[in-house]
């Protein structure tokens, strides 16, 4: 998308986060923010950085990755908009745990760290709220542990598709539902080789729940695909 202020402000506030808290504080985080672009392979942070602020995906795709000691990446998550990322080294100002790293060109909204600051020493009530993203990410984190036990690696591809395709959204996704990524990203993701994860995703499409394309995966069914194994 082209960047343009206005246009992001109404996407973040039109759902997520943002969308659920109150009007001064939706103007509060706006009138601090500002759009910034990221190129593919660009960090909106790298691990090891000072906390800079908070983030929230406007447009594009990024990752959240780690790197082994013999510096090979391992993908931890993806994030879709409009997803809010990077609270948990503003609550506790240590450096950042992993990196963040454009897949393709992004927008994101940055709430730099001054401005972080000035909203919750203006109104210290509103820590709650911040607390809110870093709740919802432990919730997610928690079910994707939970899903990753699981022992059939079509199962915990199946589950990640859903949590992805859902965002910071408590709703199921619709079917049709387009989630952006690749085999590759997928594989990473939830610790197989690519092998095994083309295999898992062609059972899951044999069984009418999922739909491949290059770069893509269409939720066919994604009410059956949230309770495959359960």
């Amino acid at each position: 998308m082209r960047l343009d202020f206005d246009r992001a402000a109404r996407l973040v506030t039109g759902r997520g986060w943002l969308a659920e808290q109150p009007a001064d504080l939706r103007r509060r985080v706006l009138a601090g923010a500002r759009l910034m672009e990221r190129l593919p392979g660009e960090y909106v942070y790298a691990m090891g950085d000072a906390p800079d602020g908070l983030y929230a995906l406007v447009s594009g795709r990024l990752k959240f990755v780690n790197y082994h000691s013999a510096g090979r990446e391992v993908g931890t998550w993806l994030t879709e908009p409009v997803d809010w990322f990077g609270e948990v080294s503003m609550f506790d100002r240590l450096p950042r745990l992993q990196s963040t790293v454009a897949i393709d060109r992004a927008a994101v909204l940055h709430l730099p760290a001054a401005a972080f600051e000035a909203i919750v020493g203006a109104e210290p009530r509103y820590w709650r709220n911040f607390a809110l993203i870093l709740s919802n990410h432990l919730r997610t984190a928690m079910r994707f542990m939970e899903d990753m036990s699981a022992e059939a690696s079509h199962i915990r591809i199946g589950r990640l598709l859903v949590m992805m395709a859902m965002g910071e959204a408590d709703r199921e996704p619709a079917p049709g539902t387009v989630v952006a990524v690749s085999q590759e990203q997928l594989a990473a993701t939830v610790g197989l080789s690519r092998q095994s994860a083309n295999k898992a995703l062609r059972l899951l499409e044999t069984q009418g729940l999922i739909e491949r394309r290059y770069g893509a995966v269409i939720l066919a069914d994604p009410a059956r695909l949230a309770e495959a194994g359960r």
